[in-house]
């Protein structure tokens, strides 16, 4: 579950590290971007960042700083926790915290668990987060949904899809490795159209798109989530 995020002249990943026994953990690497633009694929040795032990994983970076600190979404089930920081060099024994900015919503299509998507979106309206979600009445099928956060301080939810923007529905999404999952790992804004990339049933790279002043208009009118 790699996201990318770029920062000045550094693209930094994190991803998930499973040894295949112990609990998974978050990994952060980087890489200049010239040499990512170039595929020389010099990539930093990975730091595991979250704590041995813990199931830790959906991490992203935001792409700038928030109040002079670097901002890290990650879940610890069931919530979207959040670290800020000053620096993204993590030394040996250090590792995230986090403190709870997302929560799941009873009785909600994203009753059980969510998880940060593709690291945020910055737009006039607030930083947007595609995020994925697991309902309690459905605990098999992911679903993928989004919110707008407050620029100035991400915890802070302004508004927050009622349903889900995009649910398995066709034959790719519901025939692979773990049918019944759309999972959110990438997002680009192109001209005025927001790209969301995703995995369809664990075996499909798949992309959908929608217009993005549209999208906002229509999120907007979703409650004020406080």
């Amino acid at each position: 579950d790699p996201r990318l995020t770029r920062i000045g002249d550094t693209v930094y990943m994190t991803y998930v590290a499973f040894s295949g026994f112990e609990p998974p953990r978050v990994a952060l690497t980087s890489i200049p971007t010239d040499d990512f633009l170039a595929g020389a694929w010099n990539w930093r040795p990975p730091t595991l960042i979250s704590r041995p032990g813990v199931v830790d994983k959906n991490a992203v970076v935001f792409p700038e700083k928030i109040g002079g600190k670097y901002l890290i979404f990650h879940r610890v089930f069931p919530d979207i926790l959040v670290d800020r920081r000053e620096s993204l060099e993590f030394r040996p024994g250090e590792y995230l915290d986090g403190q709870v900015a997302v929560a799941p919503r009873a009785d909600r299509w994203d009753s059980r668990k969510v998880g940060a998507g593709p690291p945020p979106i910055k737009t006039a309206d607030g930083w947007l987060l595609i995020y994925h979600a697991v309902d309690d009445r459905a605990d098999g099928t992911y679903q993928v949904g989004a919110m707008l956060l407050d620029l100035e301080d991400p915890r802070r939810v302004l508004h927050r899809s009622e349903a889900p923007i995009l649910k398995p529905e066709v034959t790719y999404e519901n025939e692979g490795h773990k049918r019944g999952v759309v999972y959110p790992c990438g997002a680009v804004v192109l001209g005025d159209e927001l790209y969301v990339y995703y995995g369809g049933a664990d075996r499909y790279v798949c992309a959908a798109r929608y217009d993005l002043p549209r999208f906002l208009k229509e999120l907007k009118k979703t409650a004020v989530w406080s």
